[in-house]
Formats: C-alpha cells, sequence, structure tokens
C-alpha cells in the first residue's frame, strides 16, 4: 500500500569526491546503486522526484527531475528544490547512495504525527538527515538558511519541530540498521557488497 499525502524524493546532487567518479551510477548487485533506492521509493510513493543538475545521467530511472535552486548548497540545497516542486504536503528523503533503506523503518517515520515539521532518525552517533521525513512547512526555515548562506542540514533541526526516533526505537524496524549504510568510497561499496542480510529486491 502506498504512504498517503508522502512524496518520495531522491537526492542526487553530490560530488562524489571521495569515490572519484559518479557513484551514483556505480554497480551494486549488478545495478546501478542510485536504482535501489529509486525502487523502493516508487513502491512505495504515488508521487516521486529526483532533485539532481545533471538528468541526462539518470534518464534511465524515468523518474521526475528538479535541479537545485541553489546550486552548490549541499543536500539543504536538494531538500528546498523538493519542497517547491512537489505537490504532497510531506517528502521522505533519501540519498542516492544509500542503497538497503528498509520499507519498514520508512514507514516507521512516516507514521509521525502530522503536528511534527521533520521527523528524523537519531543514531548514536548522530542524525541522519538523508533518511528522514519533511513537510512543506519546514520551507520558509530551510530557504531562509540558504539566503544567509547557512547550509549546514543539521542547524535546521533546531529551528522547527523536528521529532527525533531514538536507535532503539528504528532497530525494531531495521534491526542492522541497513538503511544507513551508505556510499563514499570505493571500499564502502565492496564492505555493503559483502553482507549477507539485506533484502535482495532492493
Amino acid at each position: 500500500m502506498k504512504i498517503a499525502d508522502t512524496a518520495g524524493i531522491l537526492l542526487a546532487g553530490g560530488r562524489s569526491s571521495r569515490f572519484g567518479s559518479n557513484k551514483a551510477l556505480a554497480l551494486f548487485r549488478g545495478r546501478p546503486l542510485i536504482s535501489h533506492a529509486a525502487r523502493l521509493l516508487a513502491d512505495l510513493f504515488a508521487e516521486t522526484l529526483l532533485v539532481t543538475n545533471s538528468p541526462a545521467d539518470y534518464d534511465f530511472l524515468n523518474w521526475p527531475m528538479s535541479a537545485d535552486i541553489f546550486p552548490g548548497a549541499g543536500p539543504l540545497a536538494g531538500i528546498h528544490a523538493a519542497l517547491t516542486k512537489v505537490a504532497a504536503p510531506r517528502l521522505f528523503v533519501v540519498g542516492c547512495d544509500m542503497p538497503l533503506v528498509q520499507e519498514p523503518l520508512v514507514r516507521l517515520l512516516c507514521r509521525a504525527d502530522e503536528e511534527w515539521d521533520a521527523v528524523v532518525p537519531a543514531l548514536k552517533g548522530g542524525l541522519e538527515p538523508l533518511c528522514a521525513l519533511y513537510h512543506k512547512r519546514c520551507l520558509p526555515a530551510v530557504e531562509a538558511n540558504l539566503l544567509s548562506g547557512n547550509h549546514k542540514l543539521h542547524t535546521l533541526f533546531d529551528q522547527i519541530r523536528s521529532r527525533k526516533i531514538s536507535e532503539e526505537e528504528l532497530r525494531c524496524h531495521d534491526p542492522q540498521l541497513l538503511s544507513f549504510l551508505n556510499i563514499n568510497r570505493h571500499r564502502d561499496l565492496e564492505a555493503v557488497s559483502r553482507l549477507d542480510h539485506f533484502d535482495a529486491s532492493l
């Protein structure tokens, strides 16, 4: 069943400087890395959007696309572009380098009460803003930060009504926290490829 009143957003705006090439197109389990998160979001949300400044690279996904309105401002600019573009009042945002995001965890975050402007996983190592839920009410704060030159995404959560989901609660829906494994270097991709326990359909 699709998740109501929510759009699935995929961000592919990073420079992949540590990877050495466009990591979103690196092969993982025989498919481009980005296609794993794309498939999950397409299954869960009626409305989807890919935010990228190189749309030709991702024509194979057949997704609606949008470019950053504030180029060079990092993931916050990608979230801003999505907030201005989609029709749904809420957005579930995922980075293109997170191939093992788990459906139960997505549904957990999307079940949050409407009162929250954002719902973000809070692991022991910190917040995970690129596997999180945002309401369109965030837009004024996001835009104000971008206009002021503050591109730090973590700053946003102190400016809005944000609910932080504890690691203990997250593990009830994703015991190994596979959802938060992201690929920054070739060795990360090799390590994730060796994992035995993951949903091979992703």
